[in-house]
Protein backbone atom coordinates (compact mmCIF):
# COMPACT_ATOMS: atom_id res chain seq x y z
CA UNK A 1 0.00 0.00 0.00
CA UNK A 2 2.00 3.19 -1.22
CA UNK A 3 -1.15 5.32 -0.38
CA UNK A 4 -0.67 7.99 2.55
CA UNK A 5 -3.71 7.45 3.68
CA UNK A 6 -5.40 4.00 3.90
CA UNK A 7 -8.73 3.22 5.20
CA UNK A 8 -9.59 -0.60 5.87
CA UNK A 9 -13.45 -1.38 6.13
CA UNK A 10 -15.91 -3.85 5.85
CA UNK A 11 -18.78 -4.33 3.75
CA UNK A 12 -21.15 -1.67 1.96
CA UNK A 13 -24.20 -3.71 3.35
CA UNK A 14 -23.62 -3.84 6.63
CA UNK A 15 -20.25 -2.16 7.83
CA UNK A 16 -21.87 0.85 9.83
CA UNK A 17 -18.56 1.79 11.56
CA UNK A 18 -16.60 1.60 8.40
CA UNK A 19 -19.03 4.35 6.73
CA UNK A 20 -18.14 6.76 8.94
CA UNK A 21 -14.35 8.02 8.17
CA UNK A 22 -15.26 7.05 4.73
CA UNK A 23 -17.63 9.60 4.70
CA UNK A 24 -15.65 12.02 6.15
CA UNK A 25 -12.62 11.75 3.84
CA UNK A 26 -14.99 11.82 0.74
CA UNK A 27 -16.56 15.14 1.73
CA UNK A 28 -13.40 16.40 2.43
CA UNK A 29 -11.75 14.85 -0.60
CA UNK A 30 -8.81 13.75 1.47
CA UNK A 31 -6.83 11.45 -1.07
CA UNK A 32 -7.21 7.35 0.22
CA UNK A 33 -6.54 3.92 -0.44
CA UNK A 34 -9.31 1.60 0.47
CA UNK A 35 -9.15 -1.66 1.05
CA UNK A 36 -12.54 -3.90 2.07
CA UNK A 37 -12.72 -6.80 3.61
CA UNK A 38 -15.35 -9.13 3.20
CA UNK A 39 -16.15 -10.14 6.94
CA UNK A 40 -18.64 -12.56 6.44
CA UNK A 41 -15.73 -15.11 4.43
CA UNK A 42 -13.77 -17.65 6.74
CA UNK A 43 -10.55 -16.02 6.22
CA UNK A 44 -11.83 -12.62 7.59
CA UNK A 45 -10.21 -12.87 11.32
CA UNK A 46 -7.02 -13.14 9.58
CA UNK A 47 -6.78 -11.00 6.88
CA UNK A 48 -8.11 -8.23 9.89
CA UNK A 49 -4.99 -9.63 11.86
CA UNK A 50 -2.86 -7.93 9.10
CA UNK A 51 -3.92 -4.57 9.77
CA UNK A 52 -6.41 -4.02 13.00
CA UNK A 53 -4.85 -5.09 16.62
CA UNK A 54 -8.84 -5.12 17.28
CA UNK A 55 -9.52 -7.27 14.83
CA UNK A 56 -12.45 -5.03 13.80
CA UNK A 57 -12.58 -2.60 10.88
CA UNK A 58 -12.50 0.61 10.56
CA UNK A 59 -8.60 0.64 10.95
CA UNK A 60 -6.84 4.12 9.46
CA UNK A 61 -3.15 3.75 8.03
CA UNK A 62 -0.97 6.70 7.69
CA UNK A 63 2.46 5.84 7.13
CA UNK A 64 3.74 3.72 10.32
CA UNK A 65 0.97 4.88 12.18
CA UNK A 66 -2.43 2.85 13.03
CA UNK A 67 -5.73 4.91 14.21
CA UNK A 68 -8.65 1.80 15.02
CA UNK A 69 -12.45 2.96 15.77
CA UNK A 70 -14.17 5.11 13.90
CA UNK A 71 -14.15 8.20 16.66
CA UNK A 72 -10.31 8.22 17.26
CA UNK A 73 -10.27 7.80 13.23
CA UNK A 74 -12.41 11.19 12.75
CA UNK A 75 -10.20 12.79 15.27
CA UNK A 76 -6.55 11.82 13.60
CA UNK A 77 -8.19 13.34 10.20
CA UNK A 78 -9.70 16.66 11.49
CA UNK A 79 -6.34 17.37 13.62
CA UNK A 80 -3.53 15.66 10.54
CA UNK A 81 -5.93 17.19 7.46
CA UNK A 82 -8.37 19.49 7.83
CA UNK A 83 -7.03 21.94 10.52
CA UNK A 84 -9.58 20.76 13.03
CA UNK A 85 -12.40 21.47 10.21
CA UNK A 86 -13.65 17.87 10.87
CA UNK A 87 -15.44 19.99 13.90
CA UNK A 88 -17.29 22.92 14.04
CA UNK A 89 -15.29 26.03 14.72
CA UNK A 90 -17.60 27.75 16.91
CA UNK A 91 -17.04 26.53 20.85
CA UNK A 92 -20.23 25.99 21.55
CA UNK A 93 -21.11 24.23 18.58
CA UNK A 94 -17.68 22.02 18.60
CA UNK A 95 -18.72 21.33 22.22
CA UNK A 96 -22.17 19.91 21.17
CA UNK A 97 -20.96 18.13 18.14
CA UNK A 98 -18.28 16.50 20.05
CA UNK A 99 -21.12 15.34 22.40
CA UNK A 100 -23.47 14.47 20.09
CA UNK A 101 -21.20 12.29 18.03
CA UNK A 102 -19.76 10.63 21.35
CA UNK A 103 -23.27 9.53 22.10
CA UNK A 104 -24.18 8.14 18.67
CA UNK A 105 -20.89 6.03 18.90
CA UNK A 106 -20.86 4.58 22.48
CA UNK A 107 -24.87 4.48 23.17
CA UNK A 108 -28.31 3.60 21.40
CA UNK A 109 -27.44 -0.30 22.40
CA UNK A 110 -31.29 -0.80 21.69
CA UNK A 111 -30.95 0.77 18.19
CA UNK A 112 -27.75 -0.80 16.65
CA UNK A 113 -28.75 -4.34 18.07
CA UNK A 114 -32.62 -4.53 16.60
CA UNK A 115 -31.94 -2.07 13.73
CA UNK A 116 -28.82 -2.08 12.31
CA UNK A 117 -27.76 -0.64 9.28
CA UNK A 118 -29.04 -2.88 5.90
CA UNK A 119 -28.56 -1.62 2.84
CA UNK A 120 -30.50 -3.75 1.49
CA UNK A 121 -33.79 -4.17 3.78
CA UNK A 122 -36.67 -2.10 3.08
CA UNK A 123 -39.76 -2.94 5.86
CA UNK A 124 -41.98 -1.64 8.59
CA UNK A 125 -39.79 -3.13 11.18
CA UNK A 126 -41.14 -3.39 14.96
CA UNK A 127 -39.95 -1.55 17.97
CA UNK A 128 -40.12 -1.93 21.77
CA UNK A 129 -39.89 0.68 24.53
CA UNK A 130 -36.10 0.64 25.09
CA UNK A 131 -36.22 1.16 20.40
CA UNK A 132 -38.31 3.70 20.35
CA UNK A 133 -36.62 5.59 23.17
CA UNK A 134 -33.54 5.55 21.23
CA UNK A 135 -35.88 6.54 18.16
CA UNK A 136 -37.06 9.76 19.92
CA UNK A 137 -33.69 10.31 20.99
CA UNK A 138 -32.42 10.27 17.27
CA UNK A 139 -34.63 12.58 16.24
CA UNK A 140 -34.71 15.05 19.02
CA UNK A 141 -30.84 15.25 18.01
CA UNK A 142 -31.40 15.82 14.01
CA UNK A 143 -34.20 18.35 14.67
CA UNK A 144 -32.88 20.14 17.30
CA UNK A 145 -29.48 20.26 16.54
CA UNK A 146 -30.18 21.25 12.95
CA UNK A 147 -32.33 24.09 14.39
CA UNK A 148 -30.32 25.67 17.32
CA UNK A 149 -26.94 24.86 15.32
CA UNK A 150 -27.44 24.94 11.79
CA UNK A 151 -27.78 28.18 10.82
CA UNK A 152 -30.35 27.01 8.31
CA UNK A 153 -28.49 24.98 5.96
CA UNK A 154 -28.64 21.33 5.58
CA UNK A 155 -26.26 19.95 8.52
CA UNK A 156 -26.40 19.70 12.18
CA UNK A 157 -24.00 22.15 12.67
CA UNK A 158 -24.06 24.38 9.71
CA UNK A 159 -21.59 22.80 7.68
CA UNK A 160 -20.43 19.30 7.25
CA UNK A 161 -18.81 17.68 10.60
CA UNK A 162 -17.92 14.41 11.86
CA UNK A 163 -21.46 14.35 13.86
CA UNK A 164 -23.24 14.29 10.44
CA UNK A 165 -20.68 11.49 9.30
CA UNK A 166 -21.99 9.63 12.27
CA UNK A 167 -25.44 10.34 11.63
CA UNK A 168 -25.20 8.70 8.44
CA UNK A 169 -25.76 4.94 9.10
CA UNK A 170 -28.47 5.88 11.39
CA UNK A 171 -30.46 7.85 8.73
CA UNK A 172 -29.47 4.62 6.20
CA UNK A 173 -30.82 2.41 9.15
CA UNK A 174 -33.98 4.59 10.10
CA UNK A 175 -35.41 4.54 6.23
CA UNK A 176 -34.67 0.98 5.61
CA UNK A 177 -36.63 -0.03 8.49
CA UNK A 178 -39.48 2.29 8.03
CA UNK A 179 -39.22 4.68 11.11
CA UNK A 180 -41.78 7.20 11.67
CA UNK A 181 -39.71 10.62 12.94
CA UNK A 182 -40.60 14.18 12.89
CA UNK A 183 -40.82 16.21 9.46
CA UNK A 184 -37.91 17.78 10.75
CA UNK A 185 -35.70 15.08 11.24
CA UNK A 186 -37.05 13.38 8.20
CA UNK A 187 -35.94 15.76 6.21
CA UNK A 188 -32.69 15.43 7.23
CA UNK A 189 -32.63 11.91 7.13
CA UNK A 190 -33.62 12.12 3.30
CA UNK A 191 -31.23 15.01 2.59
CA UNK A 192 -28.05 12.74 3.74
CA UNK A 193 -29.55 9.50 1.52
CA UNK A 194 -29.69 12.18 -1.48
CA UNK A 195 -26.13 13.18 -0.92
CA UNK A 196 -23.44 12.28 -3.46
CA UNK A 197 -21.06 10.19 -1.32
CA UNK A 198 -24.19 8.36 0.67
CA UNK A 199 -25.79 7.42 -2.24
CA UNK A 200 -22.20 5.93 -3.69
CA UNK A 201 -21.84 3.91 -1.14
CA UNK A 202 -25.41 3.02 -1.56
CA UNK A 203 -24.52 1.79 -4.69
CA UNK A 204 -21.75 -0.29 -4.20
CA UNK A 205 -23.85 -1.77 -1.81
CA UNK A 206 -26.05 -2.86 -3.99
CA UNK A 207 -23.14 -3.70 -6.32
CA UNK A 208 -22.06 -5.56 -3.92
CA UNK A 209 -25.50 -7.76 -3.46
CA UNK A 210 -25.47 -8.36 -7.04
CA UNK A 211 -21.89 -10.13 -7.20
CA UNK A 212 -23.18 -12.39 -4.25
CA UNK A 213 -25.80 -13.58 -6.40
CA UNK A 214 -23.70 -13.98 -8.85
CA UNK A 215 -21.32 -16.42 -7.26
CA UNK A 216 -24.43 -18.21 -5.39
CA UNK A 217 -25.69 -18.84 -9.26
CA UNK A 218 -22.81 -19.68 -10.37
Amino acid sequence: MLHEFNLITGNRTVSSTSLIPWLLMKQHEIPFHELRIDLFRDDAIEKLGWFSPSLKVPVLIHHNIKVWDALPICEYLSETCLEGRGWPLHQQKRASARSVSAELHGDFQAFKQQWPMNCHLKQASRTDIALERDIARLDGIMSCCRRKYGDGGDWLFGRFSIADAFMAPFAIALDCHGAELTAAAEDYCQMLLRNMNVMEWLYEAQVELDGVRFAKAG
